[in-house]
């Protein structure tokens, strides 16, 4: 079984495909020659009675064939192994660029584990097929008409014999193989989905705890491993059935010949040495086809590993700034350029955006401007646009109508790793990677030295939170933040956007899950941390945007109402409703 896109990944590393190739034609001369030396050695000692020492030549001659043979299969193998790294190499980095090019939000529409299952186990099941099967089926498909060119000028009977009965293997493969196709694929999702769902298991398992449901979920994934058990075994079965019926097949095809020259041979229809010869052929000539057989299963493995590894890789993108769909063809990236001393101005104009395949509304006809050096708060009801606008700030997302300026320039032609480098970003809930406190705190300035850390840190009232550690900026931290509390991991979040000296900051509801005795530590370090910065604030909780400099109400994707915060009090209007309706509160 051959895949097309596998096929064309592993025409990507020719020489290597090549020399696989140039190996198996190698071994198959080497066979032959080896079984014909073998055949005239036998013939002269025990027919005409040649002495042992007269024979040290064809001795030597059969000893460097042996030594040949077992040459070209390591360097068959070595050549197969460097084939399989690399297919293997691109399509890991293939998938890994998707996932960055596809971005976070249609990213959240996978399951993590089956996304992990694919980069690691799926990629790891095309060794086989490259370092094995690969090779193996060049041979089947070279060897046994190299061998039949031989055989047929000595004796057209054996070849004839050969050739009636070398196609009932691969046709039995064939009719197998349609059966152990559908269930090797039907395994693979099995295993994607258990994978995944031991994962989700896995990271909610205090909720499931809090619920009395880790039990139920015990018994669940139980449930999952039984069933997979049951595929792999129907599996294994198809396989071990496969391997009996080519090991029978090719033995009484193998007994054929042997019984047919036997009987030819004490009759006088063929010579000694011609019949030890073909005899010695005719396992050879099996040999490729049996071995095939033995990795076909690894086919049908790596088959079903590339139709999931590139059926992700065509998931297509929403538009997203630098990626697909961004700047037209033939236009040129820009630098994103500081033209005030303030830092950086944003406007929206007439911006419309949807989500998804069923193309949910989020934004309509959205118009504002950020002023340089400006703090906005943008508030409203959960689904009014406040995310959406920082999915467009971050260029995760493009309109799909209007424009977007930063500082004159219309962000679809921006340079994203250069726009990105302007910004920094506090979210709701950050991300803290397995390493230390100082590895996460650099993670977004790899150029910050370390007396800049501490200086920043000292500056935003970090340096307490950090004191309070066992090993100081040294202290190993779990992933996810496993040993933190929710406003350590938030001041960690604080401290690493402050190390990237971005002009633009945005933060997107910052201290919402914050208890009170945090929330003011949390509230504080972030003004600190907003002087002499663009901002863009989203937040529920409307106490804190007081102190902002304007405010946007969104209401169903569009501006209901904006103004300076004791502007808007004094209206009765929908940004005193909410403060009304109880979505006040501290925090930002």
């Amino acid at each position: 079984m051959i895949d097309k896109n596998l096929w064309r990944e592993a025409g990507r590393d020719k020489l290597y495909l090549a020399g696989v190739a140039l190996c198996g034609l190698l071994s198959g001369i080497t066979v032959l020659a080896q079984a014909w030396v073998l055949a005239c050695v036998v013939r002269a000692v025990f027919l005409d009675g040649a002495a042992p020492l007269g024979t040290r030549s064809s001795f030597a001659a059969l000893l460097a064939l042996v030594t040949l043979r077992a040459l070209t299969g390591w360097l068959e193998e070595w050549f197969a192994l460097r084939l399989a790294r690399g297919v293997q190499f691109r399509l890991r980095e293939a998938v890994l660029a998707h996932m960055e090019k596809i971005g976070p939000l249609r990213l959240r529409e996978e399951q993590t584990g089956e996304l992990l299952h694919l980069v690691t186990e799926g990629l790891e099941v095309l060794h086989a097929y490259f370092a094995k099967y690969l090779p193996q089926l060049f041979k089947t498909g070279v060897l046994p008409l190299l061998f039949l060119g031989v055989i047929f000028p000595r004796d057209w009977t054996t070849g004839l014999s050969l050739l009636v009965t070398a196609p009932l293997l691969p046709m039995f493969m064939m009719m197998i193989g349609k059966w152990a196709g559908s269930e090797t694929k039907k395994r693979w999702r099995v295993l994607a989905r258990m994978t995944g769902y031991l994962q989700d298991v896995l990271q909610g398992m205090t909720t499931l705890k809090i619920l009395g449901q880790s039990a139920k979920q015990a018994e669940k994934v139980e449930e999952i491993s039984e069933n997979f058990r049951r595929v792999s075994l129907g599996v294994l079965r198809i396989a071990f059935l496969s391997a009996l019926t080519l090991e029978l097949f090719s033995t009484l095809s193998i007994a054929i010949v042997a019984v047919a020259l036997g009987l030819r041979l004490v009759g006088g229809g063929i010579d000694f040495q011609t019949a030890f010869f073909l005899l010695l052929l005719a396992p050879e000539f099996y040999l490729p086809i049996r071995s095939l057989g033995a990795q076909y299963h690894a086919s049908l493995n790596g088959t079903a590993a590339a139709e999931r590894v590139y059926a992700f890789l065509r998931t297509p993108a929403e538009r997203s700034a630098g990626g697909e769909g961004g700047a037209a063809p033939g236009s040129k990236r820009v630098q994103p350029r500081l033209e005030t001393a303030e830092g950086i101005s944003v406007s929206f104009c007439d911006v419309t955006l949807t989500y998804g395949e069923e193309r949910e509304r989020a934004l309509s006809g959205l118009s504002f401007e950020l002023r340089a050096g400006e703090k906005i708060g943008l508030v409203g009801p959960s689904g009014g646009g406040k995310s959406s606008v920082l999915n467009l700030l971050l260029g995760f997302v493009l309109p799909d109508s209007g424009r977007i300026l930063v500082n004159g320039a219309d962000m679809r032609d921006l340079d994203m790793e250069a726009w990105r480098r302007l910004v920094a970003w506090v979210p709701q809930k950050p991300w803290v990677f397995a390493g230390s406190i100082r590895d996460n705190l650099l993670l977004g300035s790899t150029e910050a030295t370390e007396e800049l850390m501490r200086q920043t840190c000292s500056e935003l009232g970090l340096a307490k939170f950090v004191a309070e550690m066992p090993d100081g900026y040294s202290t190993r931290v779990g992933q996810g933040g496993r040993g933190l509390s929710g406003g350590q991991i938030q001041l960690l979040a604080i401290g690493r956007a402050a190390l990237r000296r971005a002009p633009l900051l945005l933060l997107d509801e910052a201290t919402a899950n914050l208890d009170l005795a945090r929330e003011e530590t949390v509230q504080n370090a972030l003004w600190r941390l907003m002087r002499d910065k663009t901002v863009v604030a989203a937040a529920h909780r409307l106490q804190t945007t007081m102190r902002m400099d304007r405010i946007f109400v969104l209401q169903r994707g569009r501006v209901s109402e904006s103004g300076a915060p004791a502007e808007l009090m004094r209206r009765d209007g929908a940004f005193r409703a909410l403060r009304q309706a109880g979505l006040g509160g501290a925090g930002l």
